[in-house]
C-alpha cells in the first residue's frame, strides 16, 4: 500500500515538472506571410531578435514586421490617426482589450510640450470590425471605463 501510494506521489510530481517546464514558446514574431516563435525576444533600435527553441538567434528589421508578442505583450502595426482623422503613419500599439466586437489599443508617444524630457502620453484607439472607430486621450476617463480601462 506505501509503495503504490509513493509511485503514484512520484509520478504525480513528474507530470507536475514536465507542465511546469512543458512549454516556453510564449513569444513570437510575425513578418508578412510568415510567423517565427520563440523564447524571448529583443527589442532594438532598428532591430528585433527572437531567440528560438534551440537557442540560436533570428533578427528581422522592426520595418518588417507587422505584429510581435513578448510573453504577456501583444503589439500589431496599427494606423496612427489625428484629431482630424487623417492617418499619419503605421506604429507599432499594444493590444489591450476587446469589448463588444471593439478592439482597444494602446499608443505611447512624447508629449509635445515637452520634447526636451522623456515624458510620455498614451492614445487609446479603438478598431471596429478592423476600421478606425475612436481615439481617447488618457485624460478621458470616463470613456474609457465604459472599455473596462483603469488609467491611474
Amino acid at each position: 500500500m506505501k509503495k503504490s501510494i509513493s509511485i503514484i506521489a512520484m509520478m504525480l510530481i513528474c507530470f507536475s515538472i514536465k507542465a511546469i517546464a512543458g512549454n516556453d514558446d510564449n513569444c513570437y514574431v510575425k513578418t508578412g506571410d510568415n510567423t517565427y516563435f520563440g523564447k524571448d525576444l529583443i527589442i532594438g533600435l532598428n532591430h528585433t531578435r527572437l531567440m528560438l527553441p534551440d537557442g540560436a538567434f533570428r533578427e528581422f528589421n522592426n520595418r518588417d514586421i507587422v505584429a510581435y508578442r513578448h510573453h504577456d505583450k501583444l503589439c500589431m502595426k496599427m494606423p496612427v490617426v489625428c484629431d482630424n482623422t487623417d492617418t499619419i503613419c503605421m506604429a507599432m500599439m499594444e493590444y489591450i482589450t476587446s469589448k463588444a466586437g471593439c478592439h482597444v489599443f494602446k499608443y505611447c508617444c512624447a508629449m509635445e510640450e515637452d520634447r526636451l524630457t522623456l515624458a510620455k502620453k498614451s492614445y487609446f484607439f479603438v478598431f471596429k470590425d478592423g476600421k478606425f472607430y475612436q481615439r481617447f486621450d488618457e485624460d478621458q476617463t470616463e470613456a474609457l471605463l465604459a472599455f473596462g480601462i483603469k488609467v491611474i
